[in-house]
């Protein structure tokens, strides 16, 4: 049995191998969030070749979210039994091959059938992509390197609702969901064929999940506390980048802006999600980074309804750059807390993952039951202050704080066995 999961050696790899391992994770990230935003793109056509209601449209999006949000701890369990890199791999293209059955789909039945295959894929491939990056850079460098990678989530998206809208035009729904998975489907031969996990850590291959394990990942108080504490700011996020578009057509704000709005609040990831790393990694605690990054994303949320025409994108910006700021930050908990052997980082984070993902799902809601009955400030009141309120939960005192230098000289008990 582990003596103590935290005792993990420094990886003797050259420098480039983990930078190279980052670049196929992330360019991972970016094809799963195409394959999960494209298909918004054809909308329209899809209603009108299916006679669908706006309701029947929506349905869409949510069974893909359900799928995504259920199966990230299930996807943490593959990776510890058969390893990283056939995971990783595995993901991708459950995600391609589902995008294809989409694009074959004929009738709305199977389309939310094979929505629902796709978020499966994307949710097998997100959590344990996020520990394959933990597991390279866990000594150095973590907070960027996951920094990164959650700027392929951003890319992925300003791709998936903007660029794949141009594609969507110039051919139709169904080639543009084909083009798309045969870019997902493309990444997972790249993972399966290149992607490696550090070199003596053989229980990155594949091992028995035991009880032990699943302590380690599941019973670890800071996997619980931080996936609460984000459930607010994660719901708000979701929920604010769909219905800004709709906030602002009812309030008569120039299409123009709307979607200077809708674009900023995508693309604001990228910078965000690669200055919260760097000053994670530099200057700051994680866990106060955190809060900080939370607390600023509740503050620009609450502002929404303050900005006029010319300013209504300033407020999207700062939601997406804080959401990603915060997210980059957040992702490296189960990585830096010793007591969770490598193998089972990525079941950790599938819990954080899951947990943080009932705000998917209460915070639009709540938001549709407040903004006609009492107003849209109170409701984007509500989403600011439910990330504000969840954000204090990181404040409690922690199990363990950052990695100290000298773990690098021990010897993990997963490698002891």
């Amino acid at each position: 049995m582990p003596l103590e999961a935290s005792v993990r050696p420094e990886s003797t790899d050259s420098p480039s191998t983990k930078w190279f391992m980052l670049a196929i994770v992330t360019a991972g990230l970016i094809v799963m969030t195409i394959n999960w935003f494209n298909i918004a793109t054809g909308f329209g056509p899809i209603s009108d070749e299916f006679d669908l209601s706006i309701a029947s449209v929506a349905l869409l999006i949510s069974v893909f979210v359900a799928a995504y949000g259920l199966m990230h701890v299930p996807g943490g369990f593959l990776a510890t039994r058969w390893g990283l890199r056939r995971t990783i791999a595995l993901g991708l293209a459950i995600e391609g091959v589902g995008a294809l059955l989409s694009a074959g789909a004929q009738n709305y039945v199977q389309l939310m059938v094979t929505r629902v295959v796709c978020g499966v894929g994307a949710s097998i491939f997100a959590a344990v992509g996020i520990g394959a990056v933990s597991i390279w850079f866990r000594h150095k460098h973590h907070a960027l390197a996951l920094g990164i990678s959650s700027a392929g989530f951003s890319v992925g998206t300003a791709l998936g609702l903007y660029a794949w809208g141009e594609i969507t035009q110039a051919t139709s729904w169904r080639t543009s969901l084909v083009i798309g998975a045969a870019a997902c489907l493309g990444v997972a031969l790249v993972s399966a064929i290149w992607f490696r996990v550090p070199s003596g850590i053989g229980t990155l291959d594949g091992v028995d999940i035991t009880r032990e394990g699943l302590k380690q990942a599941l019973g670890n108080r800071d996997v619980w506390r931080f996936g609460i504490s984000f459930l607010g700011g994660y719901g708000a996020y979701v929920g604010g980048s769909q219905l800004i578009s709709v906030y602002g057509e009812d309030r008569g704000i120039p299409g123009y802006q709307i979607a200077l709005a809708a674009f900023v609040i995508g693309i604001a990831g990228v910078p965000g999600s690669l200055i919260g790393g760097w000053l994670a990694d530099h200057y700051f605690a994680a866990r106060k980074l955190f809060v900080v990054g939370a607390v600023l994303l509740g503050v620009f949320l609450i502002v929404v309804p303050l900005g006029g025409p010319a300013t209504f994108w300033v407020p999207a910006f700062g939601i997406g750059f804080m959401f990603n700021f915060t997210f980059a930050v957040w992702q490296t908990i189960p990585g830096d807390t010793p007591s969770i052997a490598p193998e089972q980082i990525g079941t950790a984070i599938g819990l954080m993952l899951t947990v943080s993902a009932i705000g998917g799902f209460v915070m639009p809601w709540a938001f549709g039951l407040i903004a006609p009955n009492i107003g849209y400030g109170l409701a984007w009141a509500f989403m600011g202050i439910a990330s504000i309120a969840c954000a204090t939960i990181a404040l409690l005192r922690t199990q363990v704080p950052r990695q100290s230098p000298d773990l690098s000289t021990r010897i993990t008990a997963s490698q002891q066995a």
